[in-house]
């Protein structure tokens, strides 16, 4: 697993009151799509339709204008190299863009948008369908005149965030004859949802089930992790390499891990290293201790749902550290990305996050944000957790506070996004 290192700019910055009010609110969201084992299979990009953005030259409706955002972030080489075979999931306004030509086929899921099913917008989607796109329709989208178009559809989309389990078996049976479409589950905010939802043959599922400590018997934390803990408070304590290593030798896989770590071609070393001591004096306090973090998640026994929390640590981590690279004072930035990755600690140790930190010397900066979402490192964090959840009204918020621009934002997010992808977990 490499570790983060220096970032690069994100981007830089429009110039003074290049961009309108409303402009400045057209940022790009993010929901993860996962699969019934919490393995993340993709991403639901999206702008928000309700927001106003002006019609460019050349554009003939703000939808428009709103799509053409949006394919042009996906279309990037950087994210389709990064992206591989994972899915994207685009809510376009219309299906007629000329740069719907331009993305990769194999891996895009393109919505229908919700309209009457018309004779274009059924050759449209054919059209589409033949070429190699596959599609995804809303439940709301299923009304009569629309069979033809939803038989074209490869998922089928559904909103259970009433949690109400017998109308959803209705509302399946009511869709009986549209037996072809995967079912992608939107909105899944409990680990109750979740249980039920695969229960009713849902394929994919959205929602902030992912990111909330489960209910489960009060439960010690794993004797690997426990070790990690120690030794990142060795870190806190800026320890001697000779204690640090003997630490390490109480675990012959957390060694292993490390070493496989530096002698990765990610790292780039002309000669392979075998010795602990001597990987600890070339990565230094800092490096070592971002690792540790990482394997909080990752060490000890396998866990798909622990990687998917871990992906969606490290691109709030990334996120909010490359807002804060040009923003934040140089002693404080560090500390913006472990309390992105610590953020979602309490979520994979099923423990309230007082408790969960509880065993870690946290710096009170990151004490403060994750505990009480205060402090400098407040607004980074909580910009992040606003694209998960599609909040345009807050992202506006936060970037009015730090006066950032959308096209600032959008770069971290999607430099994040890639980032992650990038890393061999």
């Amino acid at each position: 697993m490499p570790i983060p290192s220096q970032i690069p700019a994100p981007g830089a910055r429009a110039a003074p009151g290049a961009e309108s009010l409303a402009a400045q609110t057209r940022f790009l969201t993010r929901r993860m799509l996962l699969d019934a084992e919490y393995r993340v299979v993709g991403h639901e990009l999206g702008i928000n339709p309700r927001v106003p953005i002006p019609v460019l030259p050349g554009a003939t409706s703000a939808g428009q204008n709103r799509d053409e955002h949006l394919l042009a972030s996906v279309i990037d080489e950087r994210y389709r190299d990064a992206m591989g075979r994972k899915l994207c999931l685009l809510e376009l306004h219309s299906l007629d863009s000329a740069l719907v030509e331009h993305l990769p086929r194999e891996n895009t899921i393109l919505r229908v948008p919700a309209q009457p099913a018309t004779p274009e917008l059924l050759a449209r989607c054919q059209s589409l369908v033949r070429s190699g796109f596959s599609l995804a329709l809303d439940e709301s989208g299923c009304v009569p005149g629309m069979a033809p178009l939803a038989r074209q559809c490869a998922y089928l989309r559904l909103d259970v965030g009433d949690n109400d389990l017998m109308g959803l078996c209705d509302r399946l049976v009511r869709l009986r004859d549209l037996s072809g479409p995967r079912l992608i589950a939107a909105n899944v905010d409990s680990h109750e949802a979740f249980a039920a939802c695969r229960k009713l043959s849902f394929q994919l599922f959205q929602g902030d089930f992912l990111t909330l400590p489960r209910a489960v018997a009060a439960k010690s934390i794993d004797s690997s992790r426990l070790l990690i803990m120690r030794l990142l408070n060795l870190l806190t304590q800026h320890a001697e390499y000779a204690a640090l290593a003997a630490e390490f030798k109480l675990d012959a896989g957390l060694s292993y891990k490390l070493l496989r770590y530096i002698n990765s071609p990610a790292v780039g070393l002309r000669h392979p290293i075998r010795s602990i001591d001597h990987v600890l004096l070339m990565l230094g306090h800092d490096q070592l201790y971002r690792w540790l973090t990482l394997l909080l998640f990752s060490h000890g026994q396998a866990d798909p749902r622990g990687g998917a929390l871990l992906r969606q640590a490290l691109v709030r981590a990334r996120f909010a550290e490359n807002l804060g690279e040009r923003l934040m004072a140089v002693e404080l930035r560090g500390g913006l990305f472990i309390a992105g990755i610590l953020s979602l600690l309490d979520a994979l140790l099923d423990l309230p996050m007082a408790q969960a930190i509880d065993g870690l010397r946290l710096a009170p900066a990151i004490a403060d944000v994750l505990l009480r979402g205060e402090g400098p490192y407040g607004p980074y964090l909580e910009m992040a957790k606003a694209c998960e959840r599609g909040d345009q009204a807050g992202l506006g918020r936060i970037a009015g506070q730090l006066d950032l621009d959308a096209q600032s934002v959008n770069m971290a997010h999607l430099d994040a996004l890639i980032w992650q992808e990038g890393l061999d977990l």
